[in-house]
């Protein structure tokens, strides 16, 4: 997934987390979802969406170890800028 893509996913997620627009939608003020009013359940729903796709892009895009070990089994894992990150 693109970063751009990405970006607008967060950005969509979060305006459906955020409850400024129920004030716009056809639903009346002491209707409840679970015991929720449903905007607070409208917000749980988009906050749990925004910690379910970024882990999810964390988990899909995030370097993993085997992908090091391997480079380190190679021999290419820490040859280009070791000498300068020990000088600094």
């Amino acid at each position: 997934m693109r970063p751009r893509r990405i970006l607008l996913v967060y950005l969509a997620l979060s305006s459906v987390a955020v409850p400024w627009y129920w004030q716009f939608l056809p639903i009346p003020d002491d209707a409840m979802v679970l015991g929720m009013p449903t905007w607070a359940f409208g917000a749980v729903v988009g906050s749990l969406s925004v910690s379910i796709f970024s882990a999810w892009i964390l988990m899909r895009r995030w370097p993993c170890e085997e992908a090091d070990d391997a480079q380190l089994d190679t021999g290419q894992l820490g040859q280009q800028g070791d000498t300068e990150d020990r000088e600094s």
